[in-house]
């Protein structure tokens, strides 16, 4: 395998993981994992988070920050709309987002959502920083949390359509739990999901981190995520804000 294959390989499996995560990476940051809360009818929450990792093959450094908007349409869903802003390699844009969260189920402290969204082809498949086309998928989100230990867990779908030769079928399983203790949330989560390349292996990540929150309406955020597998990214540093209003 020549040096350009290896290089069109790392860019498939970055995009297709994260075309695969982008409807669910709107959880609480750091993790992957997706809660079923919502931002109440009128609210707003923007988040701010930065990924500084390091590629598997290549061994070169890698950062992506991303810009998430949510706006609560009612008291039990949001729409989200998010961006990606590579600084590594060549800068550029990534793939936009566009999801709604629904809150369909409710009962004491076990409930259920629904996450459809769209990913738009923002970015330049060119340079790795995007699909080329949009993609489609959804989330099925279970969140149980009686008390200071909440547990959450999703399941996910994408229709990955690409001009990168990936695979077109993506499928993600990711849980989390989270322990608080004060204004401090300490989060573990584990992740499996489809690998985008073909003949890839199974990419899997576990990330360790803790949100601390200043006040009701501001977290900062910060994690440690490594994969395994056919990850293209080695370990990563997680850092993050989240201002509500």
């Amino acid at each position: 395998m020549n040096t350009n294959q290896v290089r069109h390989l790392l860019a498939c499996g970055c995009v297709g993981a994260l075309a695969l995560v982008a409807v669910g990476a709107r959880a609480a940051h750091p993790l992957i994992t997706e809660d079923t809360g919502t931002q109440g009818a009128g609210r707003y929450q923007l988040e701010v988070f930065a990924e500084e990792g390091k590629e598997r093959v290549t061994r070169r450094d890698r950062e992506v920050y991303t810009g998430v908007l949510s706006y609560g349409i009612a008291e039990t869903a949001d729409v989200q709309v998010g961006l990606p802003l590579y600084r590594s390699g060549p800068d550029g844009v990534g793939d936009a987002s566009l999801d709604l969260k629904w809150r369909f189920f409710q009962r004491d402290a076990l409930s259920l959502a629904l996450m459809p969204g769209i990913t738009l082809p923002t970015g330049d498949e060119r340079d790795g920083h995007g699909s080329g086309k949009t993609t489609w998928g959804t989330l099925v989100i279970l969140s149980y949390a009686p008390g200071a230990i909440a547990v959450h867990a999703h399941a996910g779908y994408r229709r990955n359509e690409n001009k990168l030769g990936e695979r077109e079928t993506l499928r993600q399983l990711a849980a989390a739990a989270t322990y608080r203790i004060g204004n401090v949330r300490f989060v573990g989560e584990l992740t499996r999901e489809t690998n985008p390349v073909p003949g890839g292996r199974t990419v899997r990540y576990s990330t360790l981190g803790a949100i601390w929150s200043m006040t009701r309406d501001v977290d900062l955020d910060i994690g440690w995520r490594q994969g395994s597998g056919g990850a293209p990214i080695d370990e990563a540093l997680l850092l993050g804000v989240t201002v509500r209003w």
